[in-house]
C-alpha cells in the first residue's frame, strides 16, 4: 500500500549544496586546517558579518514594519524600490518600451520556482546549460517537468551554436521554449555573457516564431567586478525582445544585501505584449499567495528605506564595492596559481565561484576531503570552488593541492 503521493515517491535530497556546506562547516570546527570552499555566502577572514548599513536599517524598523504580514506581491513601494535598484538609471527608458510587472518572492529561488511553474505544463521541458545551479534541476523534477542541457562553453565563449541547436529541438517538439540563463557571474562558473552574446540570444528568440520565456537569473548582478551600471545595460538588450517573448527576471535581495537566510527576492516580468505581462503577473501572484503566502516584511522595508534615502543607498553601494574588491583579489590569487600549475578552469569573469572541469568527479571530491581536507561542490563533470567564502591566506597554494589530488585520482 502506497501512502505517499506517486509524484513524491522516491524523492531524496542527495549531495545538496547546503548539506555539503553544513558538513564542511562541522569539519572545520573540528579541524581548523580544513578548507571550506563550499558556501555561497561572503565571508571575511573566516568569519561572517553582514553589511553595517543593513543592520542599521533593520534595527531602526518598528515592530509592525519588521514582523507584520506583507502583501502577497510585496506592495507598491516595494515594487518601485526593486525596479529602482535593479534597473537604476535605465528604468524610465525601459518603462517606455516594455510592460513591466513585479512581485516579491522568497529569495531568487522563489522567483525561479514561480517562473517555471507558470511557464510549463507537466512533461514539458525546460532548457538550461550543463553548468547550472542544482535547484534548477530539482525544481523542474519536483514540478513534473523534463530538462534538457547544452554545453555552456565553446572554447572560452558562450556556446551560442549549442544553445540554438538545443532550443530548436525543443521548439520542434513542443512548439514553445522556456530557458534559464544565469547571468552575470554565472553560478557555478563565474562567466558573464558579453552584450553581443546576450543580444544574439534575444534575436534568436525573436525569430523563433513560437512563444518563448527567458528566465533571466540575476542572483549575482551586484557582484560583477565591473562598475555598477555595466551589466544593467543588459536590461536594455532584454527590452529588445519581441512580443512572442516574455522575460522573467529572478532578483535575489538576500544575496545582494548579504542577508542570505532571510529570503527575499523579486520576480520582474517584462514583455512587449501587455496582455502577456499582466497574465503572467496574475498567475504568479496567485502562485505566491497560495504557495508561500507572503514574504519577509523586514526586508521589504529594508528596500523601501534604501529607495527613499540616497545616502543609505550610497553606503550600501560602498559596502558592496568593498566586498567585490576582496572577491576579485581572491580570484586573482587562485587563478594565477591555477595557471602556473596547469589546473584547468572554466572561463571566469567575476563573482562568487569558479568551476574546475574533472573526470570522475565524485572520486576527486572524496579524495580532496580524505587527502587534503578540502571541501568543494559537485557540478556536471566539474567541481565548484567558492572565492566568496575562502580567505586569501587559504587560497594561496590551494590550486596546487587540488591539481595534485586530481592527477592522483586520474592515474
Amino acid at each position: 500500500m502506497l501512502i505517499i503521493a506517486k509524484h513524491a515517491a522516491g524523492k531524496v535530497l542527495k549531495k545538496d549544496n547546503l548539506q555539503i556546506a553544513s558538513e564542511a562547516k562541522l569539519a572545520k570546527k573540528m579541524d581548523p586546517r580544513t578548507i571550506d570552499a563550499t558556501s555561497g555566502m561572503f565571508y571575511y577572514d573566516n568569519y561572517f558579518q553582514g553589511f553595517k548599513t543593513v543592520e542599521k536599517i533593520l534595527n531602526s524598523l518598528t515592530d509592525e514594519e519588521f514582523y507584520a504580514y506583507s502583501a502577497s506581491d510585496g506592495g507598491f513601494e516595494f515594487k518601485e524600490a526593486v525596479l529602482n535598484w535593479v534597473f537604476d538609471s535605465y528604468l524610465s527608458e525601459l518603462r517606455a518600451t516594455t510592460h513591466i510587472q513585479v512581485l516579491a518572492t522568497p529569495g531568487g529561488t522563489g522567483a525561479i520556482f514561480s517562473s517555471l511553474f507558470n511557464s510549463l505544463d507537466p512533461e514539458e521541458t525546460v532548457l538550461f546549460p550543463n553548468l547550472y545551479w542544482a535547484p534548477y534541476l530539482g525544481i523542474a523534477i519536483n514540478l513534473g517537468f523534463k530538462t534538457k542541457t547544452y554545453p555552456l562553453f565553446s572554447d572560452k565563449s558562450f556556446n551560442i551554436t549549442g544553445f540554438k541547436e538545443a532550443a530548436e529541438e525543443l521548439i520542434q517538439k513542443q512548439g514553445k521554449l522556456v530557458t534559464i540563463i544565469n547571468d552575470p557571474c554565472n553560478n557555478p562558473s563565474g562567466y558573464s555573457l558579453s552584450e553581443t552574446e546576450l543580444r544574439e540570444i534575444i534575436v534568436f528568440l525573436n525569430n523563433s516564431g513560437v512563444p518563448c520565456t527567458l528566465i533571466y537569473d540575476i542572483a549575482y548582478l551586484d557582484f560583477a567586478a565591473e562598475d555598477q551600471l555595466r551589466f544593467r545595460k543588459n536590461f536594455k538588450i532584454l527590452s529588445e525582445a519581441g512580443s512572442n517573448v516574455l522575460i522573467s527576471i529572478a532578483f535575489s535581495a538576500s544575496k545582494t544585501f548579504s542577508v542570505y537566510g532571510q529570503r527575499l527576492g523579486a520576480q520582474i516580468i517584462m514583455s512587449k505584449n501587455e496582455e502577456s505581462a499582466s497574465e503572467f503577473y496574475n498567475a504568479s501572484n496567485f502562485t505566491a499567495r497560495n504557495t508561500w503566502s507572503n514574504v519577509n516584511k523586514g526586508l521589504i522595508n529594508l528596500l523601501i528605506k534604501i529607495n527613499k534615502d540616497q545616502e543609505l543607498k550610497k553606503q550600501i553601494l560602498d559596502e558592496l564595492a568593498f566586498v567585490k574588491g576582496i572577491i576579485k583579489e581572491r580570484a586573482q590569487i587562485f587563478l594565477k596559481e591555477a595557471d602556473s600549475v596547469n589546473l584547468s578552469t572554466y572561463p571566469y569573469k567575476s563573482g562568487f565561484f569558479v568551476s574546475i572541469p574533472v573526470a570522475n568527479r565524485d572520486a576527486v571530491l572524496d579524495a580532496l576531503i580524505k587527502e587534503e581536507k578540502i571541501y568543494l561542490i559537485p557540478g556536471t563533470d566539474s567541481i565548484r570552488l567558492a572565492f566568496c567564502s575562502v580567505p586569501a591566506t587559504e587560497l594561496k597554494g590551494l590550486a596546487e593541492r587540488i591539481k595534485k589530488v586530481i592527477d592522483q585520482v586520474l592515474i
